[in-house]
């Protein structure tokens, strides 16, 4: 018993650290008005798990063209960067950026777009930010997804993750014991709108209950090969083959080939941290990612075969 009052006590603890964080950052947000949504975190907590739930981040998702503005506030409010994006192309970034604050220990998941929606980032933005509540963190009146919007966030973010993503699936699975039937019309309605129909039935048949609701909802078989991908937690380098299947010409997928092979400093940097000692060290990783790639492809590709023919069948 005094174990599970001390676990408690320490979840307490680690959400308000977090929760502070996140009104301090969604305050400045506001003075500086750019718009921000809460996703996860307490939203996801208080609404699946009573408030029981540990989160280690800040998940929000800033209006497109505040994105600027959101990160020099962050710099502001000390946060730094955790990858150098700078060189990257467009189709390399992730969903988001994570930034670090050193004094405090919080980290805030800067989002650009969900994963799993086929419109684009304003679309999006306008279609989602329409159907929200306040949820109240650390004092602040915070704008988060509406239940049917959240819950269609739970099945992408899982659709997203994969199979193997265990504390994901475990949302999923708890979304499913608790939400309820008009919730998940309302999900799949938004999904239609987003065009995020296949990675919203992807994300539910990830789990037995959720395949039965799938084919209650009448949602359609998958036929995209990178959702396919990710949902069965693909090994190193299977998207890279994907990212080359879509590529329109030769002189295309030959520009994804070469950076992959040579990406920016920065993200070398991030992604071997001894390259940040010294030019040898960053010499010496660029040589050993040339390894790793090669090393790594034929189970990325063999991957990528599977998830197409799944698709294609």
């Amino acid at each position: 018993m005094p174990q599970n009052r001390t676990a408690r006590r320490a979840v307490v603890a680690n959400n308000i650290r977090v929760d502070a964080a996140t009104a301090e950052v969604l305050g400045s947000f506001q003075d500086a008005g750019v718009e921000a949504l809460l996703l996860k975190g307490p939203s996801i907590a208080r609404w699946l798990y009573a408030g029981t739930r540990s989160y280690v981040d800040s998940d929000l998702w800033v209006r497109p063209r505040d994105m600027a503005a959101a990160e020099a506030i962050l710099r502001a409010l000390g946060f730094e960067k955790w990858v150098d994006e700078r060189g990257l192309p467009t189709w390399w970034r992730a969903h988001g950026s994570e930034w670090i604050r050193n004094i405090d220990g919080v980290c805030v998941d800067l989002h650009r777009w969900l994963p799993g929606l086929g419109v684009d980032a304003e679309s999006a933005w306008r279609i989602l930010s329409t159907t929200t509540e306040t949820v109240v963190v650390g004092g602040y009146p915070a704008r988060a997804l509406a239940p049917p919007a959240r819950a269609l966030h739970v099945v992408l973010h899982a659709a997203h993750h994969g199979k193997r993503s265990g504390k994901v699936l475990a949302d999923l699975e708890r979304a499913l014991e608790l939400v309820d039937e008009s919730t998940w019309r309302g999900a799949a309605d938004l999904a239609a709108k987003l065009a995020a129909t296949e990675a919203f039935a992807v994300g539910l048949r990830l789990l037995p209950a959720g395949a039965v609701l799938a084919d209650r909802l009448r949602l359609p078989a998958n036929r995209s090969v990178e959702v396919a991908l990710r949902a069965s937690t693909p090994p190193p380098i299977a998207l890279g083959f994907a990212q080359i299947a879509r590529a329109r010409g030769l002189r295309a997928s030959s520009r994804i080939v070469v950076r992959k092979f040579v990406p920016p400093p920065g993200f070398i940097r991030h992604w071997y941290p001894a390259a940040a000692r010294s030019r040898r060290h960053l010499a010496l990783a660029y040589i050993y990612r040339s390894a790793w790639l090669l090393r790594n492809a034929p189970r990325g590709y063999r991957a990528w075969r599977q998830a197409r023919k799944l698709t294609e069948g």
